[in-house]
């Protein structure tokens, strides 16, 4: 008779382990948004085509059954730092890539900051002239048979001559460009084609990144 209240009691204690507040769930889940933000660039460097989708679907569903393990197990058992860790993983991971992206860091920021160092040796390689410099950069492509196909590519001009409209580039700009145009993207940069869209981006200083869609 005694027993009974004392086992009432413990029921609404803790369960076995550490009840506290635990980055791990954070960790796990801002490694999923990372590799969702950096999809693109994965199959734009190192062509993965169909390789992307169980790329991003396999360590995602991983992810998801642990967090939804993790917060029937933490509510069992009463762990309620434990739960508040799991619950708020997702929120907190959502709010430091919002915030990333309104300070311009993205995928095409940390990539350039990543192949500055080359870009620039390159850049300052180019033939001596009072012309400022243009220079083109293959950032590879998306896509394939069936479907929509990106092309991007990574463009150092010195003039900022290519974010604007094509009627009011100058006609040294156009003249400069077009030396660049055989057998590269500057061709469709100046000569959009119907059956193509092409989106210029500044990324930071003079580096743009244009998105060829067909």
């Amino acid at each position: 008779m005694h027993g009974a209240p004392d086992q009432a009691a413990d029921t609404s204690k803790p369960g076995p382990g550490p009840d506290r507040f635990s980055l791990s769930y954070f960790g796990w889940v801002v490694v999923i948004f990372l590799l969702f933000a950096s999809a693109a660039d994965l199959d734009r460097i190192f062509n993965l085509y169909l390789l992307l989708v169980p790329l991003l679907v396999i360590p995602a569903l991983a992810v998801l059954i642990g967090w939804t393990g993790a917060l029937i197990r933490n509510a069992a058992l009463r762990r309620w730092r434990r739960l508040i860790s799991v619950l708020v993983a997702p929120l907190a991971a959502a709010a430091l890539f919002a915030a990333a992206g309104a300070a311009g860091i993205n995928p095409e920021r940390i990539r350039l900051e990543l192949g500055r160092p080359s870009y620039l040796d390159q850049i300052a390689n180019l033939a001596q002239t009072e012309e400022p410099r243009l220079k083109l950069f293959d950032w590879g492509q998306t896509g394939g048979a069936g479907i929509t196909t990106l092309i991007y590519t990574l463009v150092y001009d010195e003039a900022d001559e290519i974010s604007r409209p094509v009627r009011e580039r100058s006609a040294a700009w156009k003249d400069r460009a077009g030396k660049l145009c055989p057998g590269t993207p500057m061709c469709a940069i100046l000569w959009p084609p119907a059956e193509r869209s092409i989106a210029v981006k500044k990324i930071e200083g003079h580096f743009y990144l244009v998105t060829e869609v067909f």
